[in-house]
């Protein structure tokens, strides 16, 4: 009650107060689905500009999308791997995308990490884009 009687003698009309019960979250999201999205659909809406073209598809054969889940009776936390190969690139083999998510009353991204695979050099994932 004493913070609230602080905020409005500030003059803040809408401040947002935490919920000692809800684990803190750090940051805003990246993206947010809307209501209904399941994981997938909310990882390629945000993707969709960078893997697809107005037709939904791009210069690579294969797309594959993987997600996994952390566990429990409902899950609100999950993991998702897309992967581009057979890139219509000289210098790129194939790209990644790993994204992490969690729900609250919509699927929200955390975290997302892109890396290549490059047809020269040194082989494996890095995380600068070939050169």
């Amino acid at each position: 009650m004493r913070l609230l009687a602080c905020a409005v003698a500030l003059g803040l009309s809408s401040v947002a107060f935490a919920d000692a019960s809800a684990p803190a979250r750090s940051t805003l999201p990246i993206h947010s689905g809307k209501v209904g999205q399941a994981p997938v659909e909310v990882v390629f809406d945000y993707l969709k500009e960078r893997i697809a073209d107005e037709r939904g598809l791009g210069e690579y054969r294969t797309l594959s999308i993987e997600q996994q889940g952390k566990g429990g009776e409902v899950p609100d936390q999950v993991s998702l791997r897309v992967e581009m190969k057979g890139l219509l690139d000289d210098a790129v083999a194939a790209q990644r995308y790993r994204l992490t998510m969690h729900f609250d009353e919509v699927w929200q991204i955390e975290h997302v990490q892109h890396s290549w695979q490059c047809r020269r050099g040194k082989p494996g994932w890095t995380q600068r884009p070939c050169p």
